[in-house]
């Protein structure tokens, strides 16, 4: 019985290294990007780029008077998550600081597994705050808000891409 315990944790351990590794890539070009933004005077702002996408959104989708408090409950939402991204964000950064490199493997997997616990936790509850405002849209409307937030990360890369090149 030990016998076969014993993979399942080393397994268990690579995967974690192997998320780590993964979220680590997926955070690096934004972390460039910021970094870039920031050399020039310009630093990344989840919650103006969140208030940008929504007015865009609700542009779009010309809502009707019914559907407004559900907007606004939607909104709000996504807003205050990109205000605890942020605070989150930079909570991390004074919390692991420079001493991020020195850290022992063991507490760098820790911190990473909480901070992926965190962003879970958030991707669930703006998953259920869109399902919430996705059920009060005609059918049209689902379609532009499905085509809009598909077309969302094509366009934070192409504007990434513009201010790269200028």
């Amino acid at each position: 019985m030990k016998k076969s315990i014993r993979p399942i944790f080393l397994l268990s351990g690579l995967l974690m290294t192997g998320i780590g590794s993964y979220a680590t890539a997926q955070d690096a070009p934004r972390a460039m990007h910021e970094g870039a933004e920031a050399s020039r005077g310009h630093s990344y702002d989840p919650v103006a780029a969140t208030q940008k996408r929504l007015a865009e959104m609700r542009q779009k989708l010309n809502l009707k008077p019914t559907q407004h408090a559900a907007w606004e409950t939607f909104s709000n939402a996504l807003i205050a998550d990109a205000k605890g991204q942020m605070q989150s964000r930079e909570k991390m950064m004074s919390t692991m600081g420079r001493d991020h490199e020195n850290m022992p493997t063991p507490e760098k997997m820790e911190k990473m597994a909480a901070m992926m616990r965190s962003h879970a936790d958030s991707l669930s509850k703006a998953a259920a705050d869109t399902k919430a405002f996705y059920g009060v849209l005609s059918p049209e409307q689902k379609t532009i808000f499905d085509l809009f937030s598909k077309n969302a990360w094509n366009d934070s890369m192409r504007e990434h891409m513009h201010h790269e090149m200028h």
